[in-house]
Order: structure tokens, then sequence, then C-alpha cells
């Protein structure tokens, strides 16, 4: 067992949590309301083109995109959050695909 803490710390405690969580970064890819998704492909930027999404999963009542049919090869690519993007690697090189909004 410890030492009992004193309301301070405890206080501090809470607020260095806090502070942690909020710092943290979400980068998860969410289905829009109408349920297109445009992507581009980061290495050569022209103009978007609609996805196909294979695979999605609610949480809190939002929908999460976890695979979208890739356009060259039509392989399904899973979302990494390292890049923020879509990564397929079936069709020699390495393609990323991020999400972008359709204006």
């Amino acid at each position: 067992m410890g030492r009992r803490q004193t309301l301070m710390e405890r206080y501090k405690i809470q607020m260095k949590a806090y502070r942690k969580k909020k710092m943290k970064v979400d980068n998860t890819p969410f289905l829009p309301e109408d349920g297109v998704v445009y992507i581009m492909d980061s290495l050569n930027p022209e103009k978007p083109m609609r996805a196909v999404v294979l695979k999605t999963r609610t949480k809190q009542h939002r929908k999460i995109i976890e695979s979208i049919a890739c356009p060259v090869c039509g392989n399904a690519m899973e979302w990494d959050s390292k890049w923020e993007g879509f990564i397929c690697e079936k069709h020699g090189k390495r393609a990323i695909y991020e999400i972008v909004k359709q204006k």
C-alpha cells in the first residue's frame, strides 16, 4: 500500500491525464453522412476519385471505414493511422490514398 494522496496531488494527476488525452490526435476515417467517399492518390494528386467502401463498423453511433477497394487492382486496402490513409501494396509500388472532401 502507499500513502494517502492529498486533494492537490489527486487533482494534479487527473489534470495530467486530461491534458494527455486532449493532446491525442484522432484521425479515424469516418463515413460521411451521404455515404459517398472520395479518395486521392497522395503520390500522384490529380482529381479526386470515388471509392468503393467494402467494410464498415459502428462506433458511438458513427460509421468507421475499415477497408476500401483499391482503384487500380480492386483489392481491399486497410487504414494506416501512421500515414493517415489507405495503403495498397498489391500492385508493385506502394500506393497511399487519403480521404478528401468533394466540393
